[in-house]
Formats: structure tokens, C-alpha cells, sequence
């Protein structure tokens, strides 16, 4: 198997960063599309400074290495027992080499607390389809555009955008995360009784989500701790409180 080492990133080696995965990103569009305006998000680039620099700002930023040189690089944010991919770009000039799957591998080893993975591709990149779906193991779960937005996406920035997920198996590791998650929010239950509007919204978008579904799933299974205080678990209990 392909061998690569994940380096965190370097200050001195942002700007470059940046460069390489729009080379990268470019390449997929410009083989499928060639040049169209109306594909980039600013002046010849498919993927803007900002948002590159915004997706290293807000997760972790690793180079792939191989052989000592620079072959790609990934961004991952992690958060509890759920993990964002933000970006992966493999060089043009390295590609089908096994390079993209050998990362991802060592991406989920290096979080084995992580159950759940999503990322976003665009539909138009075939090769990035075909390795999330084909190698990785991922599930194509929405299809964003005009008619559909991803939540909180105001700009349409994900427009045309596939959103995909990968399930794990539960770990020790990731029970762990989610013992945190729960006495994270059950900490919040108790204090939305100054009726925070901040506090209700992180409250009500819990009990919405699937990180709910997989905590009270573990609380059905026996995997929580039996003295663990659980009130956000009781669906009675949240629910009313909602809607005082």
C-alpha cells in the first residue's frame, strides 16, 4: 500500500498551500469543463483564497508528505464523535497513485473517536465521486442547489454541491465523545432557564440532529455510564422545555 505522513501545517508553508490545492481544484474542473467563468469563485480559481484560508482557520491542516515532498494536502475539523473532511487535494501530477486513499486511511486512524464523516464535493468532480464512493466507503446523502439549500448557507456557496457521510462503527473512543456531547448539553439544559435565545437555539439544534439519534441509541444500548445525569436524553423532557 502506498505510504504517506500527515505534517501538520506550517505558517511559512500557508500561501503555498493554498496555490497548490487551487491547482488542484482547478485541474478537475478545467478537464471537465474547460474555461468557464461561471465555475470559479474568483478570477480564474475554482476555490477562492478566502475559503481555503477560512477551512485552515477553522479545522486542522495537515501536508501530505511523500518521500520527504509535498504531494497534497488536507483539512479536517473534528468535533465530539463527528468529523468534517473540509478539503483533500492530491498534486495533478501524482494522481492515481494511490496517494488520496493511503490519506484518508491515516486520517481515520488518527481518529478513532470519529463515527460519523461528511464532506462536500462538486458534481461535476467525477474523480472525487468516484473516490469518496468507490475507495473511502462514503454514501451520497443530499444534493444541494436553489431548491434544496444546506443549512445556514445564505449565499449559495454549496449550490450544485453533493454532501456525503460516512457511518463507523462505535469505539470506546467515540463513546467517550459522546459522554462529553451529552454533559455538554445537558449543562446548557440547565441553564436555559434565564431564557437565553442562544442557549435555546443550541438546545433545540441538538435534539434535531443526528448526534441526538446516536446518543440516545448508546443510552438504549447501556454503553452510558448508569449515574450519568441524561435529562437531554428524554424526549418529554426537552420538548417541553422548547416550548416553554
Amino acid at each position: 500500500m502506498t505510504e504517506v505522513q500527515l505534517v501538520p501545517l506550517e505558517a511559512s508553508d500557508r500561501e503555498q498551500f493554498i496555490k497548490d490545492n487551487q491547482e488542484a481544484f482547478n485541474y478537475g474542473a478545467l478537464e471537465e469543463f474547460g474555461q468557464r467563468d461561471d465555475r470559479f469563485e474568483e478570477d480564474g480559481e475554482i476555490i477562492s483564497h478566502d475559503t481555503i484560508s477560512h477551512a485552515i482557520d477553522e479545522g486542522a491542516a495537515y501536508r501530505i508528505m511523500q518521500d520527504n515532498k509535498p504531494v497534497g494536502g488536507v483539512v479536517i475539523k473534528t468535533e465530539f464523535d463527528q468529523g468534517e473532511l473540509e478539503l483533500l487535494f492530491v498534486s495533478p501530477a501524482v494522481h492515481s497513485k494511490g496517494i488520496g486513499y493511503a490519506t484518508w486511511c491515516e486520517i481515520e486512524a488518527m481518529h478513532p473517536e470519529i463515527t460519523v464523516w461528511e464532506t462536500v464535493t462538486p458534481y461535476f468532480e467525477k474523480r472525487n465521486i468516484h473516490f469518496y464512493v468507490n475507495r473511502c466507503g462514503f454514501h451520497i446523502v443530499e444534493y444541494f442547489n436553489e431548491h434544496h439549500c444546506a443549512p445556514d448557507d445564505k449565499d449559495g456557496e454549496l449550490f450544485e454541491m453533493f454532501r456525503f457521510e460516512k457511518i463507523l462503527p462505535s469505539t470506546p473512543e467515540s463513546v467517550q465523545e459522546q459522554i462529553k456531547r451529552i454533559a455538554h448539553y445537558e449543562k446548557i439544559m440547565q441553564e436555559t432557564e434565564n431564557g437565553s435565545p442562544e442557549l435555546l437555539k443550541a438546545l433545540s439544534d441538538y435534539y434535531s440532529s443526528s448526534a441526538w439519534k446516536r446518543d440516545y441509541a448508546a443510552d438504549e444500548a447501556g454503553l452510558l455510564p448508569k449515574d450519568m445525569k441524561r435529562g437531554v436524553l428524554s424526549e418529554d423532557g426537552i420538548y417541553n422545555l422548547l416550548e416553554e
